[in-house]
Order: structure tokens, then sequence, then C-alpha cells
């Protein structure tokens, strides 16, 4: 015997012969009552495993071997994810760099070049996958893109929308005018600015006068739906429950008091548009 473990020398010979044998299969002749199944949690194609991945996958991988010495019928589903935006991304550039984009493959053969993203990169993560040790049922192994996985997926949002456990909203999201989507905040690296104020007229509609706005975001006017003074600013008391033009659109918005207001920033009149910002749309 060698003096140190060898893990080449081994493992990966054993695992093949497992695998090939097909020990990783829920038991047919299983004695238990009870089924126990573990789905594992995607790893999405783009990438290869990390440290927490294998943290997890040693645990689940505990869990199902001991039941599975119960004699308990145990399956633990493989699948990779095909991490939507990510894995886009990714594949458009591979098309850029043809000097094409996905309007020029048309929806199905650019899902065509998912799925070979998918063989390329989900191979990787399958592969150390098996090379861990992790005794995952591989016969049954799914991929998010599969017709039936996909079924699955609207089948439970469907139900637990019929059940009234989810619903739709309306919602500020993070939009990316590139792929035409939103994207989670996961995705989006924020960054500060040095800016300066913009002052615009909004002018009464009780044609006295108008109010000077003063901000940062000019551009988002359009989409204003108030401008908001703080209560006890008495510079604007008498103005409360007037309302103003909305330059450039001939729209007439009220003037609102709200203490999110700060009287000592610019003219200490904002502008509100809840579409643009979380702190508007919670005033709104």
């Amino acid at each position: 015997m060698n003096k140190t473990y060898d893990p080449h020398s081994l493992e990966q010979k054993w695992y093949e012969t497992w695998e090939q044998q097909g020990h990783f299969a829920p038991n047919k002749q299983a004695s238990g009552d009870t089924p126990y199944c573990i789905m594992i949690p995607p790893p999405n194609v783009t990438g290869r495993l990390h440290m927490g991945h294998a943290f997890q996958d040693t645990i689940m991988d505990a869990l199902i071997r001991y039941h599975r010495m119960k004699g308990e019928k145990t399956l633990w589903q493989a699948g990779t994810d095909h991490a939507g935006i990510a894995t886009q991304m990714v594949v458009e550039r591979l098309i850029n760099a043809e000097g094409k984009t996905r309007h020029d493959y048309g929806r199905e053969k650019f899902t065509e070049k998912v799925w070979k993203w998918k063989e390329q990169s989900g191979g990787t993560i399958t592969q150390q996958l098996r090379r861990m040790g992790s005794s995952l049922d591989w016969e049954r192994e799914r991929f998010t893109m599969d017709d039936g996985l996909s079924d699955a997926v609207k089948e439970v949002f469907v139900r637990l929308f019929e059940e009234g456990l989810i619903y739709r909203g309306k919602r500020l999201v993070n939009w990316d005018p590139v792929l035409h989507t939103a994207v989670s905040d996961l995705e989006v690296l924020s960054e500060e600015e040095n800016g300066h104020l913009w002052h615009m007229r909004y002018p009464l509609t009780n044609g006295q006068g108008h109010l000077v706005v003063a901000t940062t975001r000019p551009e988002t006017m359009l989409g204003d739906c108030a401008v908001a003074v703080h209560p006890g600013d008495d510079r604007y008391k008498h103005l409360l429950g007037e309302y103003v033009e909305l330059p450039l659109t001939g729209r007439r918005i009220p003037i609102i008091a709200d203490e999110y207001v700060d009287p000592e920033f610019g003219t200490g009149c904002v502008k509100i548009t809840p579409a643009h910002d979380f702190n508007d749309y919670a005033v709104w």
C-alpha cells in the first residue's frame, strides 16, 4: 500500500464504475414506503463551481447516501440552469464577434446557439460534480430550457397564482436598454457621479406665477406625477392643493406636501417621478 493516499488513481475509476452500473438511480426494489428526493440547486452553466457549491453539495451527498443505505427509494435530481441573462450575454458576445446580432439569427437559431453553449460550459460543471464524488442520478439530468422542465415551471406558477399565493404587480425594476429586459439588483453595478442641479420652471395653472424645481435628473421630467414641498415650508403652504403644468406635456400635476422633502436642498420643490425612483414611488 502506498504511504500516502492518491485520489487520482482511485476516485475517478470507481466513480465511473458506480455511474455505469446505475448505483445512483433510485432502487426500484427499495423496501421503504417513503421515497427521499433532493433537487440540486441548479448551478449556472455560465461558470464553474466554487467553494459554496462544494460545501452544499457535500451536505446533500451525505444525506442522499445515508437514505440510500437505509434502503429507501432515493433520488438526487441532477440539473443545470441556463442563467437567463448571463448566458444570453455570453452567447451574444460570441455572435457579435461574427459581426452579427441575435436578431440576425432569430429566436429559434439563437436558442440553438444557447444549447451549444450549454453543452460546452454546462459540461464543465457536471464533470466537476463527478470529480467531487457527488452521487447524482445522471440518467435524469435536466436543464432549465428543457421543454419538460419549462412546462413544470409554468404549471407551478399558474397553480400558485390560482391559489392566491403569488400575484403580478407594478414594481420598479432595473431595465437593461440593450437586452430589453429587467435585471435583478444582484446584476447591477452602481456608480456614484458628481452632478449638478438643473432649475426648471413649472407654471401654476391658476396663472399666478410658477414653481422652480431643482433636480439632478431633468431627463425624467416627462414622467413627473407631482411636485412635493415640505409641509412645514411656509414659502409654499399657500400653494398646497394647487396644480402646475408639466412643461412640454401640458399635463396638470398637483402640488403636494410630504416630509420626505428637504426644504434646505435646492429650491425646496421636488419633482416626484414614481416610475424612476423608489423614494418617489413611496411618496406617490
